[in-house]
């Protein structure tokens, strides 16, 4: 018998293994332009080897990329950086996979790597970022056989050209009208809570989403917190026909991590200090920076609790290894910032130390940079390298490694926990000043006990 389910055939088509693994191809990716106030970012063209993609100077007012001959792209750049024949990348196929070999071709303006500039031809890594004339661009080594970017703005207008993003997307899309539980894992500032409310949106669910973020509480406070007392209802009741999120789900304790398996298991659960249990339909979402399967091999985290809440498991990536998104990333904050009633735009070279930046806090700190930047502009709102150097430059005591990141978040959530949330008395304990610990929680996103429903 055929198989009808549509989720099994599209895992399937998607999720290719053994010989129908597709050949290695590559994405020739636009990551845009603050020549056009990223208007061009997000164009995606897939490639196979052997193909040479051109890249030159355009007559008419946009980039065009067009693909006439078998075998060869043309890239048209209408700004007065570009030269008539600027660069050719050369995309040739071998054993050990794809290479590609990007020339200069005497361009009076120069091509650059990685905010280098070249000279004559190079051999470019995956990944890499190139730069024609003030334009962005990177190619990218791929399995899957093309884009698929339809249907997606319903779980994220800001779009993606990443192809490990645009997979978690493509599969949280199908299953978010269902009731399989979530697990998004991801460092602090990927988007686990803004990927958690697109799903409820997109589930057709009619109670609220709830958030819940565990970091910091007691586990009297949680389980308070989680299922109520005889005064206040829990936020099981709370989400009732609709999606709760608990984030910083690897932060629980054993004795709330039984009691939370014990509600999952019956769809019901007593408030603190009564006996009467309470039902509930409540789509659980969960949020957490921790490897969860590693935490159950280690005996931290209970396997049965794992089992339920891990129908699927999405790991979101970090910005760093996502950087064809920033073109598309900051435009969608320049509109943001443009609703509020301000003009801002990026220049080039400020873009260039954007793309080059490591972001340890992702996301949310690309965001939170480029606000602070555009108040901090000139009088025009243009955002300069000079002035995003100022905002980035300012000590808030954080480092750039993400592992040393994790390491003081840890630290920095254990002192929080053992003060029951008290910021002040957390700084006399780590010797730091409270405005400090302040701007980590708020870095952290830790709003120490914070739950909010939409």
């Amino acid at each position: 018998m055929t198989d009808k389910n549509p989720l099994t055939t599209t895992l399937v088509e998607e999720e290719p293994r053994g010989d129908d693994l597709p050949p290695a191809r590559a994405w020739l990716i636009g990551i845009g332009s603050p020549e056009d106030n990223f208007a061009s970012c997000g164009e995606v063209r897939s490639v196979e080897a052997p193909h040479i993609v051109h890249f030159g100077r355009a007559e008419q007012a946009d980039v065009v990329i067009r693909t006439d001959v078998p075998g060869s792209t043309k890239v048209e750049i209408p700004y007065g950086w570009v030269s008539g024949t600027h660069a050719t990348l050369d995309v040739s196929g071998g054993p050990g996979g794809l290479t590609f070999t990007l020339e200069d071709h005497d361009s009076r303006n120069g091509t650059l790597v990685n905010g280098h500039r070249i000279a004559g031809r190079v051999i470019v890594r995956s990944q890499d970022i190139i730069e024609i004339g003030r334009s962005f661009w990177m190619i990218r080594q791929v399995r899957q056989r093309r884009s698929r970017v339809q249907g997606l703005d319903a779980l994220d207008g800001t779009g993606t050209c990443n192809p490990q993003l645009q997979q978690i997307e493509r599969t949280l899309l199908r299953l978010a009208p269902s009731a399989i539980p979530i697990v998004l894992r991801g460092e602090t500032g990927t988007g686990k809570q803004y990927m958690a409310r697109a799903v409820h949106k997109a589930s057709g669910r009619d109670g609220p989403f709830v958030l819940a973020n565990l970091a910091a509480l007691s586990s009297d406070r949680v389980e308070a917190v989680l299922f109520g007392n005889d005064s206040t209802p829990g936020l099981f009741e709370k989400a009732d026909r609709g999606t709760l999120m608990l984030d910083e789900m690897g932060e629980l304790s054993q004795l709330v991590q039984g009691k939370l398996l014990s509600a999952l298991s019956e769809g019901r659960a007593a408030r603190v200090g009564e006996s009467d249990a309470r039902r509930f339909d409540v789509r659980l979402v969960c949020g957490t920076m921790h490897d969860l399967g590693r935490m159950v091999d280690a005996g931290r985290f209970r396997a049965d609790l794992y089992s339920r809440l891990a129908g699927y498991v999405a790991e979101l990536p970090p910005l760093r290894v996502r950087r064809e998104d920033l073109g598309l990333l900051v435009r969608r904050s320049i509109m943001e910032l443009n609703g509020e009633g301000r003009r801002v735009r990026v220049t080039s070279n400020a873009f260039r130390r954007i793309l080059l930046r490591a972001w340890p806090f992702n996301v949310r700190q690309l965001r939170q940079t480029l606000t602070t930047a555009s108040l901090l502009s000139s009088g025009d709102g243009t955002i300069t390298a000079d002035g995003l150097a100022e905002v980035l430059e300012q000590d808030d005591g954080l480092p750039e490694n993400p592992d040393e990141v994790r390491r003081v978040r840890a630290e920095l959530l254990r002192h929080l926990t053992e003060h029951d949330g008290d910021a002040t008395a957390t700084a006399r304990a780590m010797g730091m000043e409270p405005g400090q610990i302040g701007r980590w929680i708020e870095r952290f996103d830790l709003t120490v006990g914070a739950a909010s429903n939409d």
